[in-house]
């Protein structure tokens, strides 16, 4: 072979190396094209579940909140919502449905409605039947009926706001002077057009309601307004008296909120077009000073929303929206104690809260049992908060 032809040689193998290598760049790139494409697909389909957009703009306190599925524990299968408050002696109290409570199941000690205690604090726990459920302390009957987040420790005494059973449009208030060990039926409490009040979301605090804004007990209802929640506050000497509780009736033109006992007269206080649910919880951050509201939107999906305000009535921030949040918080859970059960319920408790306010511990009721999980709120720089 001559200088001449080995040269072309040279060069053809040099140009068919060129092409070759460029047939694979090209072939890789089609490749990763469709495997982003497909994630963009998923992540666009994912994106087309919910049922809209957030109905306030991001919050300028907090950037978002992760769950450590790790972390999750389930107890009392069966039973469900476990609406909470602190009470003076630091513990929690759980009001539950339709189950046998801690260490129960839909059919062993099934009641109605019953409490529990949850001591001490996750990962470490304890809960114990109260009120009804395997092996009540009261040895009291339970009574027939629901409370979702209608549960309230203040001065010394428990209250539960009771949904008639299978009715829903109308509760009674009952009492507890020794810490669900006797309950008393003071009789109709809110029996009101299109369900008002209801479901009551009590705004939990401290133990035995301190650490609250002022002297006012507060509970939202998402039953009157299909898009939206109403206020009421009423004196916390006075929660025994329909005749005492004041509704959110809008802001006057210093955008101060303005209240009357006439609840014809009552305004929404948080609106979201998607749609509100019952359930709504509310929940007092000391540490980070808001309010964290969590609301259901979008029907039996368990889509839910996430928000924070500087007061009860707001302004409202978004910290999470539908898909913003795992499916395994709030979508239907095929491996509950129920099948395809959603997420009805979510609450924070304060006193789970870690000192600067970025750990919390969420009790939820995805498929039909209490879940125990830890979260993390994510917090802008503190030059930016807005509270």
């Amino acid at each position: 072979m001559n200088l001449h032809m080995r040269l072309t040689v040279d060069h053809r193998r040099g140009h068919n190396l060129i092409r070759l290598t460029v047939l694979i760049l090209f072939i890789t790139s089609i490749q990763m094209y469709g495997q982003n494409n497909s994630g963009i697909q998923k992540s666009l389909n994912k994106k087309n579940s919910t049922a809209g957009v957030a109905p306030y703009p991001r919050s300028s306190v907090i950037s978002g909140i992760i769950f450590d599925q790790s972390t999750l524990v389930k107890a009392a299968p069966g039973s469900d919502q476990f609406g909470y408050t602190t009470a003076a002696n630091n513990n929690l109290y759980v009001a539950w449905g339709d189950g046998g409570g801690f260490r129960g199941t839909n059919s062993l000690n099934r009641a109605s409605l019953g409490v529990g205690r949850i001591e001490g604090t996750p990962p470490s726990w304890t809960g114990y039947n109260v009120w009804a459920g395997v092996k009540p302390e009261s040895s009291q009957p339970s009574t027939l009926g629901k409370t979702s987040n209608g549960v309230i420790a203040v001065n010394g005494t428990i209250y539960l706001y009771v949904d008639k059973q299978d009715d829903w449009s109308n509760n009674n208030l009952w009492k507890s002077t020794n810490l669900g060990m006797s309950w008393n039926n003071l009789g109709k409490m809110f029996d009101e057009p299109n369900r008002a009040f209801s479901e009551v979301g009590i705004i939990q605090f401290g133990p035995d309601y301190q650490g609250s804004r002022d002297k006012y007990i507060y509970g939202y209802s998402p039953s009157e307004f299909p898009d939206g929640l109403g206020l009421f506050r009423v004196d916390t000497s006075k929660i025994e008296s329909r005749a005492n509780y004041e509704f959110f009736a809008g802001f006057d033109r210093n955008n101060n909120p303005t209240w009357s006992s006439d609840i014809a007269h009552e305004a929404r206080v948080f609106t979201d077009p998607n749609g509100t649910e019952w359930g709504a919880t509310a929940t007092y951050s000391p540490f980070l000073h808001r309010y964290l509201l969590a609301v259901r939107h979008n029907g039996e999906t368990g889509e839910w929303g996430l928000f924070d305000a500087p007061e009860p009535w707001g302004p409202w921030t978004t910290i999470g929206y539908g898909v913003d949040f795992p499916d395994w918080t709030y979508a239907p859970d095929p491996n509950g104690a129920s099948d395809n059960r959603p997420t009805y319920m979510h609450n924070f408790p304060a006193k789970w809260m870690t000192a600067d306010g970025k750990t919390l511990w969420q009790i939820s009721d995805r498929g039909d049992q209490l879940n125990i999980v830890k979260a993390t709120l994510i917090l802008f720089e503190r030059g930016n908060k807005n509270n």
